[in-house]
């Protein structure tokens, strides 16, 4: 069931621009009289100095039947349970590896019966392991002569699928572990201290070497997730924003190849539509990211916390979560702070105040007008406040030891909505919101993760940054939030249930509720139904589709959801074809 699901749902795809007439439709898969032979793959191995990997399923230990079975027991059991528990550290050293389920598509899983045939699906079938841009050239090169799908894979924290696709040559950019300090970065649009990052870098990695050398930098919060990557080119918020601004805002230059091969610098001032197009206009889409300078901020001390508060009386709770909301916007705004928060039917549970350079009494502020709400209403409530002497020491009491952490959800079923400023202070528009949360997370499993943060422009807390592709609405909003409900891996009909449920329902009501919003495009379910050009990219998306058509002349990027992702489709078999209008 789950296999025709996939083929039905990822009816989306990239350019081909200037293309020959007589170019095939779509690109080869195995099988295809065109795919290349083994002697072209070998030359592409000799080109890139061995470092081709041909993709081994790492489940073939589950599995007595299929091209990759190898059945052991033991190792199975064993695979399993390191999955469940350190998935992260389980499946990103591995090329081929997918960490979403529903994209690993139970094609080879340690959780279907031993008699599944073990196959690729739509993992790579072979990766690049990149050590510079001379193998990302060559990637290029080969997919483009070979019309073989390509894809870029860093960690694969990939929650809409973009590092996968069936028949696909990826480029592997896991090993470029490289971190480079600049005390005196200086350009015409910033000095000061900087830091050069490697896109297999992830963030615990890069919080652990900023910190050891007295800087902080805006990074994901999850230790887990790539830096460099995805993350930055999607916009990448942080426990930072209020103080810093975006992850896109911080980046000094993106050292990236093109599709046709270009090794270049982007910068606010070289190559200035690239370096606007990579910071906020969406991942695998412009070109492949080798690495990033961004600013890095002296470190010192933070006030970090928890509350909690229980659902003891529900008109009464949902009452106070409502309050809760409305006050958001004077938590955080033109301010440093940050206030990560989980809402589900049972509880509030704020698991992270973020004070910079600031001290406890900080919270005691901000929290002044809202724990008389809760005393009003009889609901009892647990705060504890701390002082840091450094970012990561709140960061890691918050989310766990680096470089993974252990808070983030590794396999969810996950969307994101931007929450406007304008609806938390209106009481009726809150109140709707109120009321949507309230009836979807009565369900089993369903719970909501906000982030108060401030991204507005023009306040006194953040030094400006350099015009960029981040959506605007985002600085028109106060929090994101996601709803979250854990994937079963035991029964993945289930899961396949609950994206339903968020695409069809859970998600237009929320919609409903803030109206005109948009979405973290590193964060939403791969089914979503909205205007997702409008919600990602808004005002910006003609322009950047003008830029990728520039920089990716012949198609070779695509991605879910990426710009350009409609002008090509997933056929019945699986292959990326050129739409036809």
């Amino acid at each position: 069931m789950v296999a025709r699901l996939f083929a039905f749902l990822l009816a989306i795809g990239a350019v081909f621009g200037d293309q020959s007439r007589h170019a095939p439709v779509c690109k080869y898969i195995p099988g295809d009289a065109g795919w290349p032979s083994h002697k072209a793959w070998q030359g592409l191995n000799t080109t890139v100095a061995g470092r081709l990997i041909a993709t081994v399923p790492i489940a073939h230990v589950c599995h007595n039947s299929g091209e990759f079975s190898a059945y052991n027991e033991t190792a199975c059991a064993e695979l399993g349970q390191a999955i469940q528990v350190a998935g992260a550290k389980t499946l990103q050293p591995q090329p081929g590896e997918i960490m979403n389920p529903y994209f690993s598509n139970l094609t080879c899983s340690p959780f279907t019966p031993v008699d599944t045939p073990c196959e690729l699906g739509e993992r790579a079938v072979y990766s690049i392991n990149v050590s510079g841009p001379a193998d990302v050239q060559a990637g290029f090169k080969f997919a483009r002569k070979n019309n073989v799908r390509l894809v870029v894979k860093t960690t694969g924290l990939d929650y809409m699928g973009k590092s996968t696709g069936k028949g696909s040559l990826s480029l592997w950019m896991y090993n470029l572990k490289s971190v480079d300090f600049k005390d005196n970065y200086t350009s015409p649009s910033y000095s000061g201290p900087a830091v050069k990052i490697g896109a297999g870098i992830i963030a615990g990695e890069a919080y652990a070497a900023v910190n050891a050398k007295g800087y902080r930098i805006v990074a994901p919060e999850c230790g887990l997730c790539g830096f460099a990557g995805g993350y930055t080119q999607g916009v990448g918020h942080s426990q930072l924003t209020s103080a810093y601004g975006l992850a896109a805002d911080q980046v000094l230059e993106w050292e990236v190849v093109t599709p046709s091969g270009q090794y270049l610098i982007a910068t606010p001032e070289k190559n200035t539509d690239l370096y606007w197009a990579l910071a906020g206009g969406g991942p695998g889409t412009y070109g492949v990211v080798l690495s990033i300078t961004v600013k890095a901020y002296p470190d010192g001390p933070v006030a970090g916390g928890t509350l909690i508060f229980n659902n003891t009386d529900p008109d009464a709770y949902w009452d106070a979560v409502g309050i809760w909301y409305s006050k958001g916007p004077s938590f955080v705004q033109d301010s440093p702070n940050n206030v990560q928060f989980f809402v589900s039917n049972t509880s509030l549970w704020v698991f992270a105040f973020v004070m910079p350079d600031q001290d406890t009494s900080a919270i005691d502020k901000l929290l002044s007008t809202f724990l008389p709400e809760l005393d009003s209403r009889k609901l009892p409530y647990t705060l504890k406040t701390y002082n840091y002497t450094n970012y990561v020491e709140n960061l890691s009491n918050s989310y766990g030891a680096l470089p993974y952490g252990e808070l983030c959800p590794v396999y969810p079923v996950l969307g994101s909505r931007l929450i406007p400023k304008a609806v938390v202070l209106n009481e009726t528009a809150n109140k709707g919101l109120m009321d949507v949360y309230r009836k979807y997370t009565s369900d089993s499993g369903w719970f909501v993760g906000c982030s108060f943060i401030d991204t507005a422009e023009g306040g006194s807390v953040r030094a400006k940054h350099p015009p960029n592709a981040v959506n605007p609405l985002w600085r028109e909003s106060i929090a994101y939030c996601n709803p979250n409900n854990p994937w079963d891996w035991e029964h993945p009909e289930v899961s396949i249930a609950v994206k339903n449920q968020l695409s069809g329902e859970f998600f237009p009501a929320m919609e409903a509720a803030t109206p005109g919003s948009g979405v973290y495009l590193n964060e939403i379910d791969s089914l979503y139904t909205g205007d997702w050009k409008q919600t990602m990219y808004g005002v910006h998306y003609d322009r950047l589709l003008s830029i990728k058509h520039k920089y990716d002349p012949h198609s070779l990027m695509y991605g879910h959801f990426a710009v350009g992702a409609d002008e090509s489709v997933i056929d019945g078999e699986g292959r990326l074809c050129r739409a036809q209008y």
